[in-house]
């Protein structure tokens, strides 16, 4: 694992700036909500947590717009923390993924309600483990899906997909037949509980 040091400035009673001692993105990209930080694994998961508003992240810098019912003096060392812990398990991995598609790019009438779901349903209860599921694609009457943080390489990542995961869309989507992982459960510096 690799150090990272992070400090923050707090620019207003909305925005929190981080500033890292490396670079993490090629380029800055301002995400406003959870679908379009689709592509960012640092943005989707600041936006697991309800009082994010907005995200952007550049080359050297995090800034982080909240909503007004939370203050920064309860978040932003926490969130320095996870950025930090988030950075660190990454690498030299830029965040920002082109080849990550957004539910609006996935060309299938379900993308959109499918994310919904994981964002709304799905993804607050594996949250509290630390993991987040991305939908990768919908193709027919398949989904493809990742497990990313707490979930990849989890022992217990298959008993998530089939007993939690896979269970919430058929019974919201009928239509699905099969929810497909296309996690590399082995790959990454640090995979959890390998």
């Amino acid at each position: 694992m690799q150090k990272v040091s992070v400090h923050w400035e707090i620019k207003d009673s909305d925005t929190c700036q981080y500033f890292l001692d490396k670079n993490i993105s090629s380029q800055s990209v301002n995400y406003t909500d959870s679908q379009t930080a689709g592509r960012s694994p640092l943005a989707a998961k600041i936006f697991g947590f309800p009082w994010t508003k907005a995200v952007e992240v550049a080359p050297q810098h995090v800034i982080v717009a909240k909503h007004d019912w939370v203050e920064w003096d309860v978040l932003a060392e926490p969130l320095a923390g996870l950025i930090k812990e988030h950075i660190s398990e990454r690498g030299e991995r830029v965040e920002e993924n082109p080849e990550l598609k957004t539910a609006a790019e996935i060309h299938h009438p379900l993308a959109e309600p499918l994310t919904a779901l994981l964002e709304n349903e799905i993804n607050p209860q594996v949250a509290s483990h630390g993991g987040y599921i991305r939908l990768m694609d919908v193709k027919e009457n398949k989904v493809y899906i990742s497990m990313e943080g707490g979930c990849q390489g989890c022992s217990q990542s298959q008993a998530t997909l089939k007993e939690g995961v896979a269970t919430t869309i058929k019974k919201y989507f009928p239509q699905v037949a099969d929810v497909i992982d296309m996690t590399n459960h082995a790959h990454g510096e640090n995979p959890y509980y390998t």
